[in-house]
Order: structure tokens, then C-alpha cells, then sequence
């Protein structure tokens, strides 16, 4: 087993590779990103409610170049909303992912049928019909329901199972409490988390400050995410997650940090494995299929890598999960 944080939930993984690493690339058809672009859209996926004028100082841009630039990406796709959820620290879940190639006839048709499973989380499907399926599950003792499930009705071959560790939800010294306003404020933001605190204190009947204060505490104790509906697919660019293999002989520690210099702008979240160190995973953007094969070509020549592996995701859809639902409330005196 090895911890693997997966990009789209920004979860850490614990997954089955039997010792491999995989390397996924995103082909992305469309009109094509930049560096800023990709930059900007990490900065969202990790908090959505970020002010223009503080993604503009992080991106060493105008505010108004940054609010440009994200309503083009709003008009091109690539950016279909800014949702807002409880995390799954608030509702005491676990993440898994499930992956494999598909019998299945039609890959379309896998994914309408995960709709059923109430714990479905999101669904991405690579070339060859290899299918990554992940899944917030309530209770811990259903982990292996939820995996029986999913693996039927995709007809998985051979298929591979990963649970969530993720010490930024869980090593936090604040409690996981949620109170009733958490849950009114969370509702009215959830389909657009940048609604301004003022609005969202109208609509509640209470003060400014007071929705600032929940917003705040939520936010220190990682108990809810503000995100974006990112669907990089509708740009012209390759997202590529670079899965790699440290050879034994190296600093691991150092060759991370290296690999990081040399992605620069590129590299959208890098990721390491606890029980397999020699392993990391790296999200990085390529803005042609040149570029990419020239990173990866540069990276097997630098000879500090084992393995780098591609593997293409064609297409990708999201699910409301438990996400429709409210995580455990305490009515004890709110902050």
C-alpha cells in the first residue's frame, strides 16, 4: 500500500500499486492556458475565495489581470463554478479510490450507473478504459461495500484499492465540531463560495462579522473546502501527474525539492508516499505533447528515477455524494 494524494479532491491516498508508479497525463483539446493560468487555477483549487487583489499579489499580476484572467476561464470551461463543502474531516468520512481497466461496453454508461452509488465522489476515465474511482465513505466498517459495489458495476479487472491519509485534515489541534451556523453558511455558499460575507449575512439574518468568524474557524480546523469546478480538459494544455520512483541511493527529500525548481509555474501539487518514500507523485502542465515528452525524457535522464509511466484520462465527472448532506451538528454554544 502507498499513500497517494489525488488531485481533484485534494485527498492523500493510501493505494495498491504493487511497488509501480503510474504516470497520468490529461490531454486537454481547447483553447490553451499559460503558466499564470495554471497558477491561478492551483491557488482556487486550494482555497476559492482567495480576494483578486491577493491572487493578483501571489501571481505577481494587476487585479484586474487576474480578474480577467479567471473569467476567461469561467467562459472557456476550464473553471465551471466555485462550490463549497464540508471536508471529509467534518463528517468523519474516509476516501477511497478504486482503479482498474474496465470490461465494461461503454465507459459513458459506467458513469452514469456510479450516479446510483451514494458515496461516489468523482470518476475519471483513462485510455484503454482505465477507470479511477473515488468515493467518501461514512462509516469505516463499509469500506469494503462501497469498493464491491463500484467494482461491479464498472466491471473492474484486476482492480486496486486506495484509502485516505491525509494529515492536514487529520493532524490539526482544533476540534472537529460543526454548529448549525457552520451548516446555514456552508448552504449558502455552496454553489458559489465567493458570494461576498455581506450578502451571506443578509440572507441569514445575522452580522457581517459573525459570518466572517464561522468562515475563519472553518477554515483553521479544515473542516470545509472552498474549491473550483475545474475541468482542465477544455483547455488546449496536457495536465500530466508525474508518478516517480526515487532511486534507492538518493535523497529523496532533495530530489523533491529539485523537481519543484525545475517545474517552476508547471507544477500544480506534488505529492509523497509514507510507506513507499522512494515514491511521489508530481501535477504538472505541459502546454504540447513535445513539451511533455521532453520533461519526461528529461527526468529519466537525470537518472535519479526508477520508473515514469503515462497513462491519458480522456474524461472525468464529479458527483453530489454526501455532499448533499449535513455532517454530524453539535448545539452546544456556537463560537
Amino acid at each position: 500500500m502507498e499513500n497517494m494524494n489525488f488531485l481533484i479532491s485534494l485527498n492523500i491516498l493510501n493505494v495498491q500499486t504493487h511497488g509501480k508508479m503510474i504516470y497520468i497525463a490529461l490531454y486537454l483539446p481547447g483553447e490553451a492556458m499559460d503558466e499564470t493560468d495554471v497558477a491561478l487555477c492551483r491557488l482556487l483549487i486550494f482555497n476559492s475565495r482567495m480576494p483578486y487583489s491577493e491572487l493578483a499579489k501571489a501571481l505577481g499580476i494587476s487585479v484586474q489581470s487576474a480578474h480577467r484572467r479567471v473569467q476567461d476561464l469561467i467562459a472557456s470551461g476550464v473553471i465551471s463554478g466555485f462550490p463549497a463543502a464540508f471536508t471529509t474531516r467534518a463528517y468523519r468520512s474516509t476516501w477511497v479510490l478504486v482503479h482498474g481497466r474496465s470490461e465494461a461496453a461503454s465507459m459513458n454508461g459506467v458513469l452514469d450507473a456510479l450516479e446510483r452509488e451514494r458515496e461516489m465522489d468523482m470518476a475519471m476515465v483513462a485510455s484503454g478504459n482505465y477507470l479511477y474511482i473515488a468515493g467518501s465513505v461514512m462509516d469505516p466498517g463499509k469500506i469494503n461495500r462501497f469498493t464491491s459495489s463500484v467494482i461491479k458495476t464498472a466491471k473492474l479487472s484486476r482492480p486496486q484499492v486506495g484509502i485516505v491519509y491525509n494529515p492536514a485534515l487529520m493532524d490539526v489541534e482544533d476540534e472537529a465540531i460543526i454548529y448549525p451556523m457552520d451548516v446555514k453558511i456552508v448552504a449558502a455558499l455552496k454553489n458559489d463560495s465567493r458570494r461576498p460575507v455581506t450578502e451571506v449575512a443578509k440572507e441569514l439574518g445575522v452580522a457581517p462579522r459573525t459570518v466572517t468568524r464561522h468562515i475563519d474557524r472553518l477554515l483553521k480546523a479544515n473542516l470545509v473546502h472552498f474549491a473550483i469546478g475545474w475541468h482542465p480538459q477544455m483547455s488546449g494544455d496536457i495536465v500530466t501527474a508525474l508518478h516517480l520512483k526515487v532511486r534507492r541511493d538518493r535523497d529523496r527529500e532533495q530530489v523533491a525539492a529539485a523537481l519543484v525548481r525545475r517545474l517552476a509555474m508547471r507544477e500544480i501539487i506534488t505529492y509523497s508516499f509514507s510507506d513507499h518514500p522512494e515514491s511521489m507523485i508530481c501535477m504538472a502542465w505541459s502546454p504540447t505533447i513535445l513539451s511533455l515528452n521532453q520533461l519526461v525524457r528529461e527526468l529519466e535522464d537525470d537518472r535519479v528515477y526508477e520508473e515514469v509511466v503515462p497513462n491519458v484520462i480522456l474524461d472525468a465527472r464529479y458527483y453530489e455524494g454526501i455532499k448533499g448532506t449535513d455532517p454530524p451538528v453539535s448545539y452546544k454554544a456556537s463560537v
